[in-house]
């Protein structure tokens, strides 16, 4: 659509305004990720020692920073999407966001605080937390 302004100018604009939110969105969970950093590691009530072993010796593919999360009970970015299910059981629910980039998921979760996992890919690549 184009309008023209007093100036005699033409302004074009966009047919959609969805591109400029979605930008907007992405920046903010970004920024929210980034400044919350290790501050998303809060501990929540973790599976027994036991359990934990049992669960290290089924995957015995599991990366570093999952066992290591899973042993202290913190969460962080990079985390595969099984370890988060591990820790915390089912999410409350489930929403299907679709990205320009990517289909990702965002799991929420109530326990210990509402806390928001972005999934993407089977990996947590955000955490939001209230």
């Amino acid at each position: 659509m184009t309008r023209k302004p007093r100036s005699g100018l033409k302004v074009l604009r966009t047919k959609s305004r969805f591109g400029v939110y979605a930008a907007v969105f992405s920046a903010i969970a970004v920024a929210v990720v980034t400044f919350s950093g290790c501050a998303s590691q809060q501990a929540v009530v973790k599976p027994s020692i036991h359990e934990i072993d049992a669960y290290i010796q089924k995957h015995p593919d599991l990366p570093e920073l999952d066992k290591a999360c899973i042993y202290d009970g913190r969460f962080e970015v990079g985390l595969r999407q099984s370890t988060v299910e591990f820790l915390l059981g089912d999410p409350k629910k489930v929403e299907i966001v679709h990205q320009p980039w990517a289909v990702q998921e965002n799991w929420l979760y109530t326990k210990g605080g509402k806390k928001v996992f972005i999934m993407e890919d089977d990996h947590v690549v955000g955490i939001l937390e209230e």
